[in-house]
């Protein structure tokens, strides 16, 4: 093999690499939206009487991408079976009016989080454990909400 062809071939190799790389940064460019919700959550402290023994569930959404975006909106979305999730035929989809905490539309900077909460009642926990029961953000760079299954466990009246 000649001299010329190895380097043609190391050229060729560090441009296909370079080709991957591009690729990959393009792809994981932009937000990147978490989401996580715990639910049974109660607040303690210092808190308003309107707020006092009602259970929430909480929401936390992060931005680890490079770029900002716009929380739009909280929801929820209820399937009836995991055959009905699968061809994405709700039971239930309603958005969250007043997420507690921080109010929505929201501007999430990268490396920033967003905090809010949703009363949980009888008709959620019943959901949760009757299908399959989503709660998720719809922000303006994505094309479809963010979601996580929310399990709402039978609390202990300890």
């Amino acid at each position: 093999m000649k001299l010329t062809e190895i380097a043609a071939w190391w050229g060729a190799s560090i441009a296909t690499l370079l080709l991957f790389w591009d690729i990959y940064k393009w792809k994981r460019s932009g937000p990147i939206i978490n989401v996580s919700a715990s639910p049974n959550m109660e607040l303690v402290s210092k808190i308003p009487d309107r707020l006092k023994d009602k259970t929430l569930i909480f929401v936390q959404v992060v931005n680890s991408g490079n770029i900002k975006t716009t929380l739009t909106h909280l929801v929820i979305f209820h399937y009836s079976s995991f055959f009905k999730k699968l061809i994405k035929k709700k039971n239930m989809q309603a958005i969250v009016v007043s997420a507690l905490y921080t109010p929505l539309p929201y501007v999430l900077e990268p490396g920033e989080l967003w905090q809010g909460g949703i009363f949980q009642n009888k008709e959620l926990e019943k959901m949760s454990r009757n299908g399959y029961l989503y709660c998720g953000i719809i922000h303006a760079s994505g094309k479809k909400p963010i979601l996580r299954r929310l399990v709402v466990p039978i609390k202990n009246s300890t």
